[in-house]
């Protein structure tokens, strides 16, 4: 990779990360990486699937493709706290780096922005539109810390539910009798779940937020709201463990007289199933530049790339941007995220991404084990 690409590559990345938006609004990012890949002569098709802030660029033959998936949706507060502008930065420059390379294309290789990871499921709304019908293969990174390395890492698949209980408004100290108490019904569903956590295996997570508790501290609350986060390794697991919830939630509500009701807030993103098979083409593009990746590790959070990977052969590359173990949604990763030790790890990971899509779009036979 000549100088002049990899200063564009670092520019996009810490552009992206001064610069956060949220999930379906990330219009500066597209335009920035837009403008980077009409820089190297690569048209780009916006609008895609009917998302303002979706699009893809493509070399190669037409039909079946390869698809490298980029995230540049930041988080509220934390702004990009996953590290999503290294994200775009290593798909980005795979794609740059695989089309610069690129003959003898049996597939085409395709750059396909997804926003709203965070938040909505950009990947959920173009697998509805059929805009993976092609796809052959998936190929992604995700940044992490610790000096870790990893391919065909699990990821937990996710539901939220928003539960909302309707209570009856009266004067807490003259009349507190005649009140139902919303509040009350949330605190007892929030205690049924602390409760509950004892009984979970250690691959289940539940954590909620309370959005809404009341007005004022002599009102008997007759509205509360919480958004709960409910997250198994495999859907089986997870539908129990709505299930149970939901149960719990409607418990709530009798002990205080109140009313529930629950509903979806986000749609679920579902377990990653790598591909063990294409993890393997990665991991072994790793080792070719010095890098020891860990295969098939647990990580306990979620993300929509779940549901690309249930239809699609999908694997990815786990990087770090640090030695040190830095949280993850933190200030501290968002800053570490646009470090000297973060770009060398994402240059590794372009030369490994683009390898490795260089081989599928080239490769029948390799192509073929991927559906085995």
């Amino acid at each position: 990779m000549n100088d002049s690409l990899r200063n564009d590559l670092i520019r996009l990345s810490r552009e992206i990360n001064a610069d956060p938006e949220l999930a379906y609004k990330e219009e500066r990012a597209v335009g920035r990486i837009t403008a980077l890949l009409q820089k190297h002569g690569h048209e780009v098709e916006r609008n895609l699937g009917g998302l303002p802030t979706a699009f893809r660029a493509r070399v190669g033959p037409p039909g079946p493709a390869v698809a490298l998936l980029a995230e540049y949706d930041a988080l509220p507060d934390v702004g990009h706290g996953c590290g999503h502008n290294l994200i775009s930065m290593t798909i980005v420059g795979a794609f740059l780096t695989a089309a610069a390379k690129a003959t003898d294309l049996q597939t085409g290789i395709e750059l396909v922005g997804t926003p709203a990871e965070e938040s909505g499921g950009g990947k959920i709304d173009l697998l509805d539109k059929g805009v993976f019908k092609n796809t052959v293969a998936a190929l992604f990174s995700h940044p992490g810390a610790g000096g870790q390395w990893s391919v065909s890492e699990r990821l937990l698949g996710i539901s939220v539910r928003r539960v909302i209980y309707e209570g009856l408004a009266s004067h807490a100290a003259v009349s507190p009798q005649k009140g139902r108490n919303a509040l009350t019904a949330l605190i007892a569903l929030f205690v049924a779940v602390d409760g509950w956590r004892q009984h979970l295996p250690s691959t289940a997570r539940v954590h909620g937020i309370v959005r809404e508790g009341g007005v004022a501290s002599n009102i008997i609350p007759s509205r509360a709201v919480g958004d709960f986060g409910l997250r198994a390794a495999e859907m089986e697991a997870l539908k129990e463990m709505v299930a149970m919830f939901e149960d719990m939630a409607r418990g709530a509500a009798l002990q205080t007289g109140t009313k529930v009701k629950i509903e979806e807030e986000m749609r679920p993103y579902l377990p990653v199933e790598a591909n063990p098979i294409l993890g393997e083409a990665l991991a072994q593009e790793l080792v070719r530049r010095g890098k020891s990746p860990s295969r098939g590790h647990l990580v306990t959070a979620s993300g929509d790339i779940g549901n690309v990977s249930q239809k699609v052969p999908t694997d990815y590359i786990g990087f770090p941007v640090s030695a040190e173990e830095i949280p993850g949604h933190s200030h501290r990763m968002r800053e570490a995220s646009v470090s000297d030790y973060a770009h060398d790890s994402a240059f590794v990971v372009i030369d490994s991404l683009a390898a490795t899509a260089l081989k599928v779009a080239t490769d029948k036979t390799f192509r073929d084990s991927l559906r085995k």
